[in-house]
C-alpha cells in the first residue's frame, strides 16, 4: 500500500505530514511503538529539509513524500527542490565525547541511521531523493 503528500516546504505543513503518516499507520496495524520511530525520522528529515535545504530568498517549493507498505517494512522516500544534500556522506558522530566537545550538528543523522534499516540518496532531474525503511515485524 502507497500514500502520496505533497507539502509545502514550511514548517508548518509538518504536522500534516506526522497526522498522516499516523492514519496511513494505523490503517495497516503497525504497532505504536514502530509508529513513534517513524514519525521521529519524519520529523528530522522534514524539519531538516525545510530548515536548512532553501535559502530564504527560494521560491516556494513541494516536498514530496511517498509512505509504502509492503513485505513486513515501511518505506518512505522524500523529494524535494532543495540544495544538493547527502546526508549518508556525512561519517559517525562520536557520542562519546563530553557534550561541550561534540562539534554542533549531526546528531540528527545519526539518529536516522541507527533507527533506519536502510538509507538510499540520490540527486535526480535537480531534486534530492532520500529514502529510508524500517521493519515493521
Amino acid at each position: 500500500m502507497k500514500r502520496t503528500l505533497e507539502l509545502e516546504n514550511q514548517l508548518s505543513a509538518l504536522s500534516g505530514l506526522l497526522d498522516m503518516t499516523g492514519d496511513f499507520l494505523d490503517a495497516h496495524k503497525v504497532p505504536v511503538p514502530v509508529q513513534n520511530k517513524i514519525k521521529l525520522i519524519l520529523d528530522e528529515i522534514f524539519s531538516n529539509i525545510v530548515s536548512y535545504g532553501y535559502l530564504p530568498q527560494d521560491p516556494p517549493d513541494t516536498v514530496l513524500v511517498e509512505l509504502c507498505i509492503a513485505n513486513g517494512k515501511f518505506t518512505a522516500m522524500f523529494n524535494d527542490g532543495g540544495m544538493p544534500f547527502n546526508p549518508l556522506e556525512y561519517g559517525p558522530v562520536d557520542t562519546s565525547l563530553p557534550l561541550e566537545e561534540r562539534p554542533i550538528g549531526g546528531l540528527g543523522i545519526h539518529l536516522i541511521r541507527n533507527l533506519a534499516t536502510e538509507l538510499a540518496y540520490e540527486r535526480k532531474e535537480n531534486r534530492n531523493v532520500f529514502c529510508f525503511s524500517i521493519e515493521i515485524e
